[in-house]
């Protein structure tokens, strides 16, 4: 085998359905990215989204639990909390039942990210739409049911815990697909 050969192998093959799949997430992502700079928060990082709508939810969450939701240590959790606080997505203060835990509130400027985030995934939906129709877009629904398989009940199923599967949960709902 050749260095030729070796560099031909690793030409991504168009046909093949992961090959689709990395592109078509990696243009969502563009699309997310270049819309949420639009409404001013260029600021985006992975996996701070996933941490801020967890925070969003109406029982109060702590860094431990945002640890454990995305399959990380509290130290790994208390970093990206960190980075978040510092740029006034969250405050931290004292658990009102366990001093040793820290409780997350998010700011008006959170509030608006998510917003922003909630209209920009509308507004990439709402254009595919325009472009392959409302059948094409149930068509494509469909199909991306059919590759998640019928045992993937949904982006947040904790029955598929692995690492593996962690990590694909992360990074869709931090682009909410």
């Amino acid at each position: 085998m050749t260095a030729k050969d070796v560099a031909s192998d690793r030409q991504p093959d168009r046909s093949t359905l992961g090959s689709a799949l990395r592109r078509a997430l990696a243009g969502y992502r563009r699309r997310m990215d270049s819309e949420l700079a639009a409404a001013g928060f260029a600021d985006r990082r992975f996996p701070e989204g996933r941490v801020l709508r967890m925070c969003s939810e109406p029982v109060p969450i702590t860094i431990s639990a945002v640890g454990h939701r995305l399959g990380i240590t509290r130290q790994g959790a208390s970093k990206i909390v960190a980075g978040l606080r510092q740029r006034g997505y969250v405050e931290v203060s004292a658990s009102p039942s366990d001093g040793r835990e820290k409780v997350l509130t998010l700011t008006p400027l959170a509030a608006r990210y998510l917003a922003a985030q909630e209209a920009a995934a509308r507004a990439i939906e709402t254009r595919l739409r325009q472009d392959i129709g409302t059948e094409g877009m149930e068509q494509l629904l469909h199909l991306l049911d059919a590759v998640a398989g019928a045992e993937a009940a949904g982006a947040d199923d904790l029955s598929l815990d692995s690492p593996a599967m962690r990590r694909l949960r992360w990074r869709a709902a931090e682009d909410r697909l």
